[in-house]
């Protein structure tokens, strides 16, 4: 079995086709999985992603397996940095894992798992790993003890006990009276009283999210939402409600999204967040909000009940209501399924191979800046290290380890820094002038009158440069050139002249 890495958009756009054939083939896909979902996820993610695409080996062969993965990168507290290797669309999707045809599917796993393993990363996280217990045993029998260990991630809240690795979930009838049957006496009842309610369009009524309106709907659903959990979230609410936005607005141009909003009147009560999975003919409910002053009927049963039909009407074959045992969702005559939630990390709790993903060194860098930036210097110094023990000639870290040290007083490392930089960057004089400032610091004053004169060739306007140049010749006693380069920095700019600046000489 081959392993491509696919890691741009344009080649994953190409794969569609391919794609939505192994997709519509493996019977544990869901439609975090789904091509069109993962296309509008990958587009905006901004860390690092990679897919792996696994084909039988031959050039021409297509793709009988994919494993779609992202790339993140933490720093602990003494400044050392890890990469985490993570299923693709965490964080906004319930399910995750890979897609395969039935009869690959072992050969697959087992190449996918070689090749993760030649791969940088300190932490496998497979949370929400959505497929069948035999898919995941061969997974994770790929990573052997000596090396690895494997460990169970905790699902529960402990706010509510909600066990987030289940996962409440019904395969439905071809007809709506047929799933009334399967529900409890009471619920059945209820349901038929309210639904006839929402009918007749008299007191309530129930509208479905359009072109015209899904800004105002999801608006009001968004505000809902935020009511209800700003007090959980605290400040990390805003940043949710702009990511739910961002993700349903999306689903809904890609003509992934159901979104009901039940009305008294022109008051809105409640919305559902709904994901359409035509493919595979399911209704995946995502989220929900409603005014919590509304003091009548059930909003959620009355919507749940309106999309479930809605769903049996639509030829939908199954309503799964995703992460979390909530008690009311048992009462629309549920399954379950368990989530595998593991986390596969290296025994020597360092990234494999000892160094950084190449692919996250942008990432990498942000964290050490962050870090130099907050005064925490040493911590700092320990992440640009790293960063150079992957990529030597990374600009960043070069120029911004070489400054930490220069502060530092370590001027000869700094320089080593500088230096480097001067044979990357030979377009700018920034280099220069930082080489030329250690280098007359360590009284190396022949070499920074050296890189003085080239920040003056790339740059003259830089300020005091020539004031610069002039003090390092008269300390290295070239008193004759600094004198030239005094008259002829008066002679550059005339204006400078009349204004009246000096070059004294220190």
């Amino acid at each position: 079995m081959h392993i491509d890495l696919i890691e741009d958009m344009d080649t994953f756009n190409r794969l569609r086709e391919n794609w939505d054939e192994v997709y519509d083939a493996d019977p544990h896909a869901t439609l975090f999985l789904s091509w069109n979902w993962l296309f509008a996820w990958l587009e905006k993610l901004s860390t690092p992603w990679i897919v792996l695409a696994a084909k039988e080996n031959g050039s021409d062969a297509r793709y009988v397996a994919f494993f779609p993965l992202r790339i993140d990168t933490r720093i602990d507290e003494e400044g050392r940095l890890f990469n985490d290797l993570r299923m693709a669309g965490s964080h906004a999707a319930d399910y995750c894992g890979l897609i395969s045809f039935p009869r690959s599917e072992a050969d697959a796993i087992s190449a996918f798992a070689q090749q993760i393993k030649r791969m940088r990363w300190t932490d496998f996280v497979l949370g929400n790993f959505c497929g069948s217990d035999d898919r995941f045993r061969k997974l994770v029998s790929c990573f052997s003890q000596s090396k690895f260990t494997i460990s169970q991630m905790d699902r529960v809240n402990k706010t509510d006990q909600i066990d987030n690795a289940l996962c409440p979930y019904m395969d439905l009838p071809d007809n709506w009276d047929r799933y009334l049957e399967t529900i409890s006496a009471n619920t059945r009842q209820t349901l038929r009283r309210l639904l006839r309610a929402v009918d007749a369009n008299s007191e309530y009524r129930i509208t479905h999210a359009t072109a015209e309106t899904v800004a105002a709907d999801l608006n009001t659903f968004l505000r809902f939402w935020e009511t209800k959990w700003r007090s959980r979230k605290g400040s990390f609410t805003d940043n949710l409600v702009r990511a739910h936005r961002a993700m349903l607005s999306r689903s809904f141009d890609r003509g992934l999204l159901l979104l009901p909003t039940l009305w008294m009147g022109d008051r809105p009560l409640a919305a559902l967040a709904i994901l359409m999975d035509e493919r595979k003919k399911s209704f995946l409910f995502y989220i929900t909000g409603r005014d919590e002053e509304f003091a009548g009927p059930q909003p959620g049963l009355i919507l749940h009940g309106h999309s479930i039909r809605y769903a049996i009407s639509r030829g939908m074959k199954r309503y799964d209501f995703l992460r979390g045992n909530e008690r009311y969702k048992y009462s629309f005559g549920v399954k379950e399924r368990r989530l595998h939630c593991y986390v596969v990390a290296t025994r020597s709790g360092r990234n494999l191979g000892g160094k950084l993903d190449v692919r996250a060194i942008t990432d990498a860098l942000k964290e050490a800046t962050n870090l130099h930036q907050e005064g925490k210097i040493d911590q700092a110094a320990r992440a640009y290290r790293q960063i150079l023990e992957t990529d030597p000639r990374n600009e960043g870290s070069l120029h911004r380890y070489g400054q930490l040290l220069a502060k530092k007083g370590d001027h000869v490392a700094a320089k080593r820094m500088f230096k480097l930089l001067t044979r990357i960057r030979t377009d700018t004089y920034k280099p220069w002038l930082l080489l030329g400032q250690s280098c007359e610091a360590m009284g190396q004053f022949v070499e920074a009158a050296n890189a003085y004169r080239e920040v003056i060739r790339l740059q003259p306007a830089v300020p005091d440069i020539f004031t610069r140049l002039v003090n390092v010749l008269f300390k290295a006693g070239r008193l004759e050139e600094a004198r030239k380069v005094l008259m002829a920095s008066y002679g550059v700019g005339s204006a400078r002249a009349e204004d009246g600046a000096s070059f004294s000489i220190h």
